[in-house]
């Protein structure tokens, strides 16, 4: 009973750490659709192109592959 409870537990805190694929293409799309409706407004666009370097820094370690899952 204890390893179960480790287990549910060791996989919780990953999932609450760390992002899957879905999630960061998730994000990505947001980010998109952001900046498409900021428009010219730099401030904003500053603000969302920050906001992606630290989304692309978050995802490095995905591939390809890890996104055709997502829907």
């Amino acid at each position: 009973m204890k390893k179960v409870l480790l287990l549910v537990a060791m996989g919780a805190f990953l999932f609450s750490c760390g992002k899957d694929a879905c999630g960061c293409l998730e994000e990505q799309e947001s980010l998109l659709k952001e900046m498409k409706e900021a428009g010219t407004d730099a401030d904003k666009l500053k603000e969302l192109g920050e906001k992606a370097d630290a989304l692309k820094e978050d995802c490095k370690d995905f591939k390809e592959e890890d996104f055709k899952d997502c829907k």
